[in-house]
């Protein structure tokens, strides 16, 4: 008898994911693998469809991202923080600026600025409040050089011990010549050196804007030198005989101590009108050092006003910050003081002041403002101005006055840069249009489709390049999102721009000007007339443009960044309302913008999904649930939901796979046990297979 059982030579086994024992084709013959994989071919087809559409939807992702990202540079003309900044007045700009006398005043221009020339007379330079005080170092002014030559005498004292206990003695100082003050000096340090005050003082010549002066500084800290107010026989220098017996110190620097100016108690100190009633109170002590209390003074008033010393002259002051008859500085000694600091420090003029029960010795000086006569082009008389600042803007010319005289200041309006700024924005504009209408418009090769995990195992890499490259093509023809943001950046272009809106009657309240190449009023910029590019614009007559820059650059302004001032309606829509009719086209484009891909500067990659319809849309996941039915259908939502059933159709698969395998295993045990029950009744029978 022939034996049914028959071997397979290619049997295997498998475990499933139930930890199936799997036999394959042992008893049987059947090539189980094959036939099981045959079996659950329809689960599998769902999973490489499935597949296939979550790979297009990352590609509209990544194809999305693109243009977003490209959109984004092109906010780049409507980010106050970018180079490419245009929604201000001065990247309309047209107008240059000579200043032929900028010794005297210089001036900037913006677009309000009328061409022409500006006549300026400087009278009165803008000021700050200052309280400079006089020279606390040994000097004696030098008014006529004469008077110090021609064999006059210097006479001085000096107490050699310097502590009041020596034998003091005269030391005249005779013979002075020099025809200069250079000269000057030396003689009298030729002097010196040949005298009893030689290696204790020296002299030096200084001169500030108060004067010119000797400075005598004292090099021997253990003597007392004093230069005395009388000569003999009219033989002192007639400057120094008016004067006070001078005692000759070490020179005040803000190294040195308030001690060496005898100060040991408070002041109080108030930089301002507003701030009378409550000064600052500086605390000195005898070991501070002027630059301690310079810092002090600073720091109290927050840089209001700022304590100085100039280490040649030895003159303490105190400027503020600001210029003008409205900013005061109020110096004053605390009440219950010996009234004797101002002098200390060298300032003059102090009063006594009563505010409540506090008396102050007190300084007060006000800061001056500018007068200044301007001519604008077209007058011939001209306008008088007072300013509190060197620094200021009259109709669109910013002056800069530097020192007392005339000037005169030129300004002429250049259309270029305008010009210049419009054709780079264009370019990049039109570089959108191109990119979102080729998306609009490709076909998509229906031969082309994502590659399934099986068709890419066949594949080299460059071949799988080049297939997906094809599969991209049309993934986004006819998107609505992106027909959308077209229809609406084209209609910033045509809609008319109104200074003034009024629905009821929408023929009065336009700008002068418009877009497009003819009639009254067109700049001379409008769409390409070729159909194949999608609404590029181009300037069709630059000379309209340079005419509308030039002639009209009040409505070009407007026409192009103008703001309305109305609000929107946050219920309706912004394209057609009344804010959209009065703003300008760069503004709408804006506005536009923001609503599709959020403000500019966020989310330049594309990957943005807080704000902007089209961010959100591409890049937000709303749904995160096991149905993949909560969502919002973003793009996000779809990938996810895509994710879900291919899962779904893998458990399927696996499912379907575990149940035939069983069947099959089943149908081997029954065959082998048949085949063991041929064999034993053919031993029975005595026959073979």
């Amino acid at each position: 008898m022939t034996s049914i059982y028959a071997s397979s030579t290619n049997a295997s086994s498998s475990t499933s994911g139930a930890n199936l024992l799997r036999i394959s084709g042992m008893a049987s013959g059947i090539d189980t693998d094959a036939v099981v994989k045959s079996m659950v071919s329809n689960y599998q087809s769902k999973i490489d469809k499935a597949n296939q559409a979550k790979q297009t939807l990352q590609w509209q992702q990544e194809s999305y991202r693109g243009i977003i990202s490209s959109i984004k540079g092109l906010q780049d003309y409507f980010d106050p923080l970018s180079s490419k900044y245009m929604l201000s007045g001065n990247s309309f700009n047209t107008n240059g600026v000579t200043n032929p006398n900028s010794s005297i005043a210089t001036g900037a221009s913006n677009s309000a600025a009328m061409p022409g020339t500006y006549t300026v007379n400087v009278q009165k330079l803008a000021e700050q409040a200052k309280v400079e005080g006089t020279s606390q170092d040994s000097m004696v002014k030098v008014t006529t050089l004469s008077n110090w030559t021609g064999g006059q005498t210097l006479k001085f004292n000096l107490d050699a011990d310097g502590a009041g206990t020596g034998v003091a003695k005269d030391v005249d100082i005779t013979g002075l010549t020099g025809s200069t003050p250079a000269e000057l000096v030396a003689s009298i340090n030729s002097k010196i050196a040949v005298s009893d005050l030689n290696g204790k003082m020296s002299a030096s010549y200084v001169s500030d804007s108060t004067g010119n002066y000797i400075k005598f500084m004292k090099s021997d800290s253990t003597a007392n030198i004093t230069l005395k107010n009388s000569g003999i026989g009219g033989t002192t220098v007639s400057e120094v005989s008016s004067a006070d017996d001078l005692v000759i110190n070490s020179g005040i620097s803000s190294a040195s101590k308030l001690s060496d100016l005898g100060i040991t108690g408070s002041f109080s100190l108030s930089y301002d009108a507003a701030t009378n009633t409550s000064p600052k109170i500086i605390d000195t002590t005898s070991v501070s050092t002027i630059k301690d209390l310079m810092d002090k003074v600073n720091s109290a008033t927050g840089g209001e006003v700022t304590m100085s010393i100039d280490d040649t002259t030895g003159k303490i002051s105190f400027q503020s910050k600001d210029y003008g008859s409205t900013s005061t500085i109020k110096i004053g000694e605390v009440d219950g003081a010996t009234h004797t600091i101002m002098s200390k420090l060298g300032l003059a003029g102090a009063v006594p002041v009563v505010v409540g029960t506090v008396t102050t010795n007190t300084i007060t000086i006000a800061g001056k403002d500018a007068l200044v006569d301007i001519t604008a082009p077209g007058q011939t008389t001209p306008t008088t101005t007072t300013q509190n600042s060197n620094k200021f803007t009259i109709n669109g010319v910013a002056y800069s006055l530097v020192s007392k005289g005339s000037a005169s200041i030129t300004v002429t309006s250049n259309s270029d840069t305008v010009v210049s700024n419009m054709k780079k924005f264009i370019e990049d504009y039109n570089s959108i249009v191109s990119t979102i209408n080729t998306k609009l418009t490709e076909k998509k090769d229906k031969n082309y489709a994502p590659l399934t995990d099986a068709q890419r195992t066949s594949m080299s890499a460059d071949q799988i390049t080049t297939w997906e490259t094809k599969a991209k093509v049309g993934i986004l023809r006819k998107d609505d999102n992106l027909t959308n943001l077209m229809t609406q950046l084209r209609g910033t272009l045509y809609s008319p721009v109104y200074s003034s809106y009024n629905s009821a009657d929408a023929t009065t309240g336009k700008v002068s000007l418009k877009f497009g190449t003819y009639g009254t009023g067109a700049i001379g910029i409008d769409t390409s007339t070729d159909y194949s590019d999608g609404g590029k614009l181009v300037i069709t007559d630059e000379k309209k443009l340079k005419d509308a820059i030039e002639n009209n650059m009040g409505d070009f302004k407007k026409m192009f960044i103008g703001a309305s001032s109305t609000d929107l309606d946050t219920t309706k829509p912004y394209v057609g309302s009344a804010k959209y009719n009065e703003d300008g086209i760069f503004s709408r484009m804006d506005n536009i913008m923001r609503d599709y891909v959020a403000s500019p500067g966020l989310g330049k990659d594309g990957t943005y999904s807080l704000s902007g319809y089209m961010n959100i849309f591409v890049n937000k996941q709303y749904d995160f649930g096991t149905s993949g039915t909560s969502g919002k259908n973003t793009l996000s939502d779809q990938v996810y939901n895509k994710t879900l059933s291919i899962s779904k159709f893998q458990t399927q698969l696996n499912d379907a796979s575990t149940r035939y395998y069983a069947k099959f295993t089943a149908l081997e045990k029954a065959m082998n046990k048949l085949n063991t029950q041929q064999s034993s009744l053919s031993s029975m029978l005595g026959t073979s297979s």
